[in-house]
């Protein structure tokens, strides 16, 4: 049984899962966070509460690109497909036929010592841990000194050595970027902007802007009943149609008795 759904944000705070069929909501929560990095884990209680089960296939934009959502979804066993953050998706411009700065996938990193090197060979140990698992790397600053890349690469106007930063779930941020270079991943995610984005404009043409009530209960009342709404329509024009669905994306169209 193969069963796909998008995770995207609506309006600030409010959150759905799409179905890819029907674009039905199947889920949908909303939350105080300033981001998305911390959504993943309450979009798949969600599903588990509304569904029963999980998605077999899921994908999101880069906003939800953070340690621990990807941690969230590597536990839940969910084959995930979640757009790489800027700055550490591989660069379209190789460094030795550009003027272009060196971003983070410029540095390979090595999981075994937990370090990464740069481009010109020298390694960038870990400096400290905070205890949210953020993690600042550093090389010498001697060697990048003498780099050829230094004016490309160090910032710092002390003359202090290229760092990078990242958290305590590096293996996970490496891996999806690798899943998401590869062309069967981006078939996947290509998918989103005609299951998530068109269910976007549809509650807003319907004339939902923004929430008339205040506090997180109220909003999460209101989003409920507006996401209610969306289904409705859709399985109405489901049934006017004849489409059918005796099995999960097994669909048959009936003709008109």
């Amino acid at each position: 049984m193969v069963c796909e759904f998008q995770v995207a944000q609506l309006i600030s705070c409010s959150f759905l899962s799409v179905d890819a069929g029907l674009q039905i909501i199947v889920a949908q929560h909303v939350s105080q966070n300033a981001n998305d990095k911390q959504e993943v884990a309450p979009a798949l209680q969600a599903l588990q509460e509304t569904t029963g089960r999980l998605p077999e296939k899921l994908s999101a934009d880069n906003g939800y690109w953070s340690g621990d959502n990807l941690q969230a979804l590597e536990q839940s066993g969910v084959d995930a497909y979640i757009a790489t953050d800027k700055g550490e998706k591989t660069h379209k411009i190789p460094l030795d036929s550009s003027e272009r700065k060196l971003v983070k996938a410029d540095f390979d990193y090595h999981e075994a010592d937990n370090t990464f090197t740069c481009p010109e060979g020298q390694v960038l140990t870990m400096k400290r841990e905070s205890q949210d698992g953020s993690r600042v790397y550093q090389g010498a600053s001697e060697i990048c000194a003498e780099c050829p890349l230094q004016s490309r690469c160090c910032q710092s106007a002390k003359g202090e050595a290229r760092t990078i930063t990242t958290d305590n779930k590096e293996p996970l941020r490496q891996q999806m970027n690798s899943k998401m270079a590869t062309e069967a991943a981006k078939v996947v995610y290509g998918k989103r902007k005609t299951i998530v984005e068109p269910v976007f404009g549809q509650i807003k043409n319907s004339g939902f802007r923004g929430f008339s009530v205040r506090g997180k209960e109220k909003v999460a009342g209101e989003f409920s009943m507006v996401c209610a709404a969306h289904n409705f329509k859709k399985i109405a024009k489901a049934i006017v149609t004849g489409l059918i669905r005796p099995e999960f994306e097994n669909f048959t169209t009936n003709p008109a008795i």
